[in-house]
């Protein structure tokens, strides 16, 4: 998932846990291919099956899936952002074709802490993590995948700009992931999550290597007014070179809760209760004019984060079908750099 981009908040429970990353390289690790990546044996691998049409911009939660396993519909979803790992990542990927899925992968995942050194982000830490993909028969797999586009992309950090990774992370460091990243994966789309303020983190450097960069929509960056929020992103995005994805956090994306003592996200712009003091989750009306703003200006329309209750929810259920129906009617679009 992304975060509501309140930096402190790393202990947010997700089921999909997304992507912690780390320092600087070490000495070892100027150079962006892999060089002695290790990999485990593997049996052979699954024969992908390629029989599969999708169409329109992908458009679902973070955390849809558990493994290879659908913890809910999928309808009006048509994708989803999930954390995996190597042994399981075949299973998922055959998994969402066989449901007419596309999937944003988190290659590396887990809380942030897995992933620094000191408070600080360890390059070589995630590193290691991401060496155990270097194996022929993900490498089959993933390939079929990008060609099919069941796979949309991979995350190769979740919000940067937010101080769980210390203070050395760089524009050009996760370049450097990216790099190192497609030297496994050659045609796989890589990306970077960043959460509401996010597109302004060091706004003067640029990325070269990373293809797309999905930005967080919240009430409170822009006290609703979208298209202030959307056109400042677009315009970060163009001066990136990278293709813009988008996302709403329907759980704690609405108006705060903390005018009147009592927490309780009942209120104008309050759609229900937050995951903490004092967010609220959005309004169904404001799911339903948020998403359909941003879905067909990217390359995928997410939302932060799968939940039962919140999405079964009858008004918050005819407004997420509504951004769904709005997404398959638009061209598909690759994730892949624009420049």
């Amino acid at each position: 998932m992304i975060r509501t981009s309140r930096a402190d908040a790393s202990t947010l429970l997700r089921s999909l846990t997304l992507i912690a990353l780390a320092t600087l390289f070490s000495t070892s690790c100027g150079s962006e291919a892999p060089g002695e990546l290790t990999g485990t044996t593997e049996p052979d691998p699954v024969k992908p099956q390629l029989a599969v049409t999708y169409v329109g911009i992908p458009y679902g939660p973070f955390g849809l899936w558990q493994l290879n396993t659908l913890l809910w519909g999928p309808k009006p979803f048509t994708a989803s952002h999930n954390f995996i790992n190597a042994d399981t990542l075949i299973l998922q990927i055959n998994a969402a074709r066989s449901k007419g899925q596309r999937l944003i992968v988190a290659l590396v995942g887990g809380l942030s802490t897995r992933y620094t050194t000191n408070g600080q982000f360890d390059m070589t830490k995630w590193r290691n993590e991401l060496n155990t993909y270097n194996k022929a028969s993900l490498k089959t797999a993933v390939a079929a995948a990008v060609t099919d586009g069941t796979i949309v992309g991979a995350t190769l950090i979740d919000e940067p700009e937010t101080k769980r990774w210390g203070t050395v992370l760089t524009k050009a460091t996760i370049d450097l992931m990216a790099g190192y990243t497609k030297a496994i994966f050659p045609t796989l789309p890589v990306g970077v999550n960043h959460g509401a303020t996010g597109y302004t983190w060091r706004p003067t450097e640029r990325y070269h290597k990373v293809d797309y960069a999905v930005y967080q929509y919240v009430y409170w960056i822009t006290k609703g007014n979208i298209a202030l929020w959307r056109d400042g992103v677009l315009a970060q995005a163009k001066l990136d070179g990278v293709t813009p994805a988008f996302s709403i956090n329907i759980l704690n994306g609405g108006v705060q809760d903390k005018t009147d003592g009592v927490y309780d996200c009942i209120g104008t712009g309050m759609g229900g209760m937050g995951t903490w003091f004092p967010l609220c989750s959005m309004t169904s009306d404001q799911v339903r004019t948020w998403g359909k703003t941003l879905a067909p200006l990217g390359c995928a329309m997410l939302l932060w984060r799968f939940d039962k209750t919140y999405v079964t929810k009858a008004a918050n259920l005819s407004a997420l079908t509504d951004i769904g129906t709005l997404a398959a009617s638009k061209p598909r679009r690759s994730c892949k750099r624009v420049v």
